[in-house]
């Protein structure tokens, strides 16, 4: 999952991306602000279905009890 941040140079909108070769992170430029509200939404959506899917398991971890 991405995290989207505040470049502290530039002031942009940056995901923070862990490097290949080293475990450094860098920021990679969100250049389209469309694509940043797609990503906040995405994510949104991504927590949502996580309670959902924990809940799903409580129920059916109680019905085979």
């Amino acid at each position: 999952m991405s995290d989207i941040h505040i470049c502290p140079t530039c002031n942009a909108r940056a995901k923070k991306v862990r490097t290949a070769d080293s475990q450094d992170y860098q920021l990679k430029a969100v250049q389209d602000d469309d694509a940043f509200a797609k990503i906040n939404q995405l994510k949104q959506m991504l927590e949502k279905e996580k309670s959902r899917n924990a809940a799903l398991k409580e129920k059916i971890a109680s019905l085979q009890a």
